[in-house]
């Protein structure tokens, strides 16, 4: 060992001896201000429908279980975050000659987002993939979507956020008593040549999409926060494969209005509601002849009540 060798040695040994050396204190400033896996949300609603309009909507519309799970999977100073969103909604209905609760259908959603998170307001961006599937039948072929969004919202525009924050708010401050977002979507056709389209979208007419959904604590009362709720969709769709609204034109739109209530005692969070559901939506050409001349997805003048559990 040379002289320089034995000098740097003990340079290395005194240094790290008064202060500490690892591997981790070398990444730690750039590890620290991302967190994985910060936060996550759970929800599952359960509804059933009445006020049938038909026998079509008597068949279709039994019941909704809808299970969904959505989690941060790494966020960058509670700033920037990779959000991720998954769901399941099965319909169930009454099919004549099968028992109740026919599983009719089942939809699948995943929803891959960057979420910017500043003081008073989010702003999301990302893909939506969609697919619905009949369930042991073959009177509807399979519908699938790729929908790239970008929404702006009110910080309190989950469920769970909402709940969580109007409840341990004493004042029932207005700030916290409304929540919203507004959305605008174009469904995929093609991905700039790098995706083929007949992978991208399958029996969706859908074009372009704009929707908002609103929140509005209307009071508090013993162990109850009622509320007021909207949801309001309008779009474009393509009429070429034959597509149709009753409307006679190439806009879409649903919507639906009714009101809330949570229980806001215990650790988590579950809300009673009824909502009212009008639309006019693309009917399929070949349609078969049960629908009535109805859209599959429609829920024109069906009442919806549910209960809605979350974490």
């Amino acid at each position: 060992m040379t002289k320089i060798t034995r000098v740097l040695a003990l340079v290395f040994v005194v240094v790290s001896t008064a202060h500490p050396f690892s591997i981790d204190s070398l990444f730690d400033p750039i590890i620290r201000p991302f967190d994985l896996l910060p936060d996550y949300y759970t929800r599952f609603d359960l509804s059933t429908f009445a006020l049938h309009r038909n026998a079509f909507f008597k068949r279709q519309y039994l019941a909704e279980p809808h299970p969904e799970l959505e989690f941060c999977f790494l966020s960058y100073k509670n700033l920037i975050a990779s959000v991720w969103s998954a769901d399941f909604q099965f319909g169930l209905g009454e099919v004549p000659g099968n028992n109740t609760f026919t599983v009719l259908n089942v939809a699948f959603g995943i929803n891959p987002m960057i979420e910017l998170r500043l003081r008073d307001l989010r702003i999301t961006g990302g893909l939506s993939h969609h697919c619905y599937h009949e369930i042991d039948r073959s009177d509807f072929p399979i519908v699938y979507d790729n929908k790239l969004f970008c929404f702006a919202s009110s910080n309190n525009a989950r469920i769970n956020d909402y709940f969580h924050t109007l409840s341990a708010d004493k004042s029932f401050s207005c700030k916290n008593r409304i929540a919203w977002d507004a959305e605008a979507g174009y469904y995929l056709r093609e991905f700039f040549g790098l995706a083929s389209p007949a992978k991208l979208n399958g029996n969706n007419p859908l074009l372009w999409e704009a929707k908002t959904t609103c929140r509005y604590a209307i009071r508090r009362s013993l162990s109850w926060i009622f509320t007021a709720r909207g949801e309001s969709t309008v779009g474009t769709f393509s009429t070429m494969g034959g597509y149709h609204v009753a409307s006679a034109s190439n806009w879409y739109w649903k919507q639906a209005v009714g009101g809330e209530a949570f229980f806001v005692r215990g650790s988590r969070g579950v809300s009673l509601y009824v909502l009212y559901n009008l639309d006019d939506l693309p009917v399929e050409p070949n349609a078969p002849s049960f629908t009535l001349g109805n859209s599959r997805f429609s829920k024109n003048g069906l009442a919806q009540i549910g209960i809605t559990f979350f974490n």
